[in-house]
């Protein structure tokens, strides 16, 4: 059984973790209204028998269960207890009742998003997410009023709008070009070429966390300026080479501090033109993933920390074909990009459902036969690299 979207809830008494609540929404499906920031409305949908809840995070709980800073609440009953008990731990609950709380506070933050999220995909749709098994070990709740807890949490608008300048929705197979951007004037080039969309590497590997750096020059601002400067509908691939965990630190917790940095400083683009996908790329330093449940960590970490720091963007993960079928890559609801050489007489090896496009090199002038060719593996968002990386020539 599980719960309708429109009837679960998530709670947050902080604002660190009421963006959590936002990204779970997102992925879970709930509307972003349902992510609750107050104290009263939250006791008020606890105590429904057709509504399920999700507390977010310690100060959250804490607040449900023994109202340890003393807030007004509906029932005018004192700080130090509640009436509502916790539904079991250790599991996903896809049945609401009434006065019960589901908890998705983990003792560490990125152990409350991963709570949060398996939780609410759980309670809407019966199962965990691809790639998620067990869920972190839930916090107990204590009698403690945290220091930055409220009971109004200043909630964030998230804007579900379009931008002015809408990218292309692509609906049929479409190649555009991966290139090594270093000015506006050659992104304009690749747009009067007729090129529909342009792929760039924003970043490169670390050894050490957040385990990627934005490239100097900043190739992804530059497209995001030009982009807005020319009004142009084009779409936008941005790939971030983030490096595996370094001694000490999980795969999943590598991926998300990746993550959090990718968005972080996307966030700081001019404008108001965003990738369409903000793409992992899984290399550089340190020790590789050497079994699929280190490799998904690490996918989903990266996700996790992108929908945690901004909801509006769209995670993926970039891959050669053989990563793709040995760690088991199809499984994910995460877009996958798969790379692919050469071109000429070539098609993928590997399917998926999953597979947004196919990332291929080299292409040579003119590139028609070669623009064609890349079409027809049937992907809808698919680029081309010339040898130099640059604009060389038109579609």
């Amino acid at each position: 059984m599980a719960v309708q979207a429109k009837n679960v809830y998530l709670y947050a008494a902080t604002t660190g973790d009421y963006a959590k609540c936002l990204a779970a929404a997102n992925v879970a499906g709930i509307p972003y209204s349902n992510c609750l920031g107050d104290f009263q409305q939250a006791w008020k949908i606890t105590a429904e028998a057709t509504t399920l809840l999700i507390a977010v995070g310690g100060a959250a709980l804490y607040a449900l269960y023994y109202n340890p800073c003393d807030w007004p609440n509906p029932s005018s009953m004192p700080g130090g207890h509640t009436p509502f008990e916790l539904e079991p731990s250790g599991t996903g609950i896809d049945v609401a009742r009434a006065n019960y709380v589901v908890n998705a506070a983990g003792s560490t933050s990125l152990d409350s998003l991963t709570l949060a999220v398996m939780l609410s995909y759980y309670a809407v749709h019966g199962v965990f997410p691809h790639g998620y098994r067990t869920l972190p070990q839930q916090e107990v709740p204590q009698s403690v009023c945290p220091k930055q807890a409220t009971p109004t949490v200043n909630t964030i608008t998230v804007n579900t709008s379009d931008p002015t300048t809408q990218p292309t929705r692509v609906t049929t197979p479409s190649v555009g070009v991966y290139a090594s951007i270093t000015s506006e004037s050659e992104v304009v080039t690749a747009l009067q070429q007729g090129w529909p969309g342009i792929a760039v590497t924003a970043a490169l590997g670390t050894q050490k966390a957040p385990y990627t750096a934005v490239l100097t020059g900043s190739p992804d601002v530059i497209v995001a300026r030009a982009l807005e400067a020319q009004s142009s509908s084009a779409w936008w691939l941005s790939f971030w080479t983030v490096s595996w965990p370094d001694s000490g630190t999980t795969f999943q917790q590598a991926g998300y501090d990746g993550g959090v940095y990718a968005a972080q400083q996307i966030a700081k683009y001019p404008g108001s033109r965003r990738p369409d996908y903000v793409i992992l790329d899984p290399e550089g330093y340190n020790t590789p993933a050497t079994t699929s449940q280190e490799f998904i960590d690490f996918i989903n970490g990266f996700v996790e920390g992108v929908k945690a720091t901004d909801s509006s963007l769209t995670p993926a993960f970039y891959v050669n074909q053989s990563q793709y079928e040995t760690f088991g890559l199809s499984q994910l609801a995460v877009p996958a990009f798969i790379a692919i050489a050469p071109i000429e007489g070539n098609k993928p090896a590997v399917s998926g459902g999953n597979i947004e496009g196919y990332i291929a090199y080299y292409a040579t002038c003119p590139a028609a036969t070669d623009v064609a060719q890349v079409k027809s593996w049937g992907a809808r968002y698919n680029t081309v690299q010339f040898r130099d990386s640059g604009i060389d020539c038109a579609p």
